[in-house]
């Protein structure tokens, strides 16, 4: 069965749940990020704010929670995630951390969650963040793109796209020699820039 055969199965049936996850990346001063997330579903309204330096570490997070199943659930939760400052979201056993500092049985499965998909986020998010220094500057097509990441230590491997065993040499050589020439023009764009 394909997609849509799959999903015409709940034609004329009542959904017993939903759930939404939202994560947003805003780019602050001196490089620091705030990540914000959101899970809403029919029992939980949950919000995260996780403020990160220009380095990918926590330096501030907290949470609220508007609406939960259980009075208990709004107490320790929160206050534990204290405990995650200094963490390196980027780093290969960022979420591991989480889990060591945070033992499952005095956290909430919902805000790991939310945390996991925060850090998905971030990880997809860096990279926007960096390719826009290159506006104007570099044009990559996608296949030279993927080459270059798919050589980054946080991405080998991680997944199909990434595989190891799809790297193309020449196609890297192509894209490293265009990023070469693009920087090239703008230490030449910043050098005329700091003449003025």
């Amino acid at each position: 069965m394909d997609y849509e055969e799959i999903k015409s199965l709940t034609k004329h049936h009542t959904q017993v749940f939903g759930r939404i996850v939202k994560c947003e990346m805003y780019k602050l001063e001196e490089g620091k990020v705030l990540a914000l997330a959101q899970m809403h579903d029919d029992y939980h309204d949950i919000h995260l704010a996780i403020l990160l330096s220009d380095s990918y570490r926590i330096e501030e997070i907290a949470g609220k929670m508007d609406r939960i199943p259980y009075p208990c659930c709004e107490e320790k939760p929160l206050e534990m995630l204290a405990k995650l400052k200094g963490i390196d979201v980027l780093v290969r056993g960022g979420l591991k951390k989480v889990k060591e500092r945070v033992p499952r049985n005095i956290g909430c499965t919902h805000v790991y969650e939310m945390i996991e998909s925060t850090f998905r986020a971030i990880f997809v998010g860096s990279y926007s963040i960096v390719d826009r220094k290159w506006e104007g500057v570099l044009s990559l097509d996608m296949e030279e793109n993927r080459q270059l990441a798919l050589h980054s230590h946080n991405l080998t491997d991680t997944c199909y796209a990434f595989n190891r065993a799809s790297a193309d040499d020449e196609v890297r050589k192509r894209a490293r020699k265009k990023v070469e020439e693009a920087n090239r023009k703008r230490e030449a764009i910043e050098a005329v820039k700091g003449g003025k």
